[in-house]
């Protein structure tokens, strides 16, 4: 950083504080903070702190639209100016915003101290940070609304203690987005991950006995059963497949060229390809691979009657589906009876089901 630059810049910015218009401001103001920017790799702290009494000196009472240009240009700064940060910090949310996402130099006490002081925009920028320490974290819990602690769940670097892991547990019997954020993270205590679990069964068997027919108990519980098992991230299935291979990307090729139908079910079944007939299924229904196969070889297929009713498939394809359980119906005796339960599936029931297992993705 030149000397002379310095001490012209430092002359007109005392001429403009005296007698410049706001525009005149807004100007030093960039000029001043590109400045700072580029020399700030080299700056010791004593440098900074001039620049930071510099620019905090400059951009009081300037326009919004300034301010929320200079959080921008800050804000990814490692060693930018600590009091600009923290004043921009506490503005309004629109300035506030970049410094509250990803400033370096926020501390824990000055996270704190602006969820204290602020809303529920400010702490729903700050949930968005890298690594939130748990006493943090622990405090947004207590202070932030629902949204923001849905975003708080959803930020897998965030670290919680036992306890507010704990209370986000308790909240999100009633709060199906929180319980779906709490399911997606690693470290979520066993015993607490098998309570959300149990809330997520809960809550889907409730949702779907409001309105389908008594008769159909066990196709609703093996439908609770799958998204259960959805949310505890099963990733390999029986069938000796993982949801990312070829398989998967062929048929979603066959997918964007608008070249996969429901015939291409009971071709792949033909060509003894059970890993395509998977994955034809899945796509065609819009599930995840995972959800699918649940759907094929879980306690009872009446789910699998219950989806191909929903897409309006015929009894040859389902019957192929159904081929890929194992201990299925081979003879014609069994496989006709198989076929009466389709034909019998309610096309309004199976339409629910499988919003059911979408809504699970």
């Amino acid at each position: 950083m030149e000397m002379k630059s310095v001490d012209a810049l430092m002359r007109e910015l005392e001429e403009t504080l005296i007698k410049g218009s706001e525009a005149d401001r807004a100007q030093i103001l960039q000029r001043v903070t590109d400045l700072f920017i580029n020399a700030a790799p080299s700056l010791q702290e004593v440098q900074i702190d001039v620049f930071d009494a510099i620019i905090d000196r400059v951009s009081e009472d300037i326009e919004r639209e300034a301010r929320i240009e200079l959080s921008k240009k800050l804000a990814p700064i490692p060693n930018a100016p600590t009091g600009v940060i923290r004043r921009l910090a506490m503005d309004e949310i629109e300035v506030a915003k970049p410094v509250l996402e990803v400033s370096k130099r926020l501390s824990n006490r000055d996270l704190i101290d602006i969820g204290t002081l602020k809303g529920e925009q400010h702490i729903l920028a700050m949930t968005q940070r890298d690594d939130l320490s748990e006493p943090v974290c622990d405090f947004f819990v207590l202070r932030g609304g629902k949204v923001a602690t849905r975003a708080l769940a959803a930020n897998t670097t965030a670290k919680f203690s036992q306890q507010a892991m704990g209370v986000l547990v308790m909240r999100a019997a009633t709060d199906h987005r929180l319980r779906s954020a709490l399911s997606e993270r690693h470290d979520l205590p066993q015993a607490l991950a098998s309570q959300i679990i149990h809330l997520a069964k809960m809550s889907a068997r409730n949702r779907l006995r409001e309105d389908l027919e008594p008769s159909l108990a066990g196709a609703i519980e093996t439908a609770v059963n799958v998204g259960a098992k959805s949310v505890a991230a099963t990733t390999q299935f029986a069938l000796g497949i993982t949801s990312v291979d070829g398989e998967l990307i062929e048929i979603q090729e066959l997918a964007a060229k608008g070249e996969l139908t429901e015939s291409s079910i009971t071709d792949f079944a033909h060509a003894k390809a059970p890993g395509k007939v998977l994955r034809a299924f899945a796509t065609l229904a819009n599930l995840e691979v995972s959800t699918a196969d649940q759907i094929i070889r879980g306690e009872n297929r009446d789910s699998i009657f219950l989806v191909a009713r929903a897409m309006g498939w015929s009894w040859e394809t389902t019957r192929a589906l159904i081929e890929l359980r194992p201990g299925q119906p081979r003879s014609d005796r069994e496989f006709e009876a198989a076929r009466k339960s389709f034909e019998r599936a309610s096309s309004r029931t199976a339409t629910q089901v499988l919003s059911f297992f979408r809504g699970s993705r």
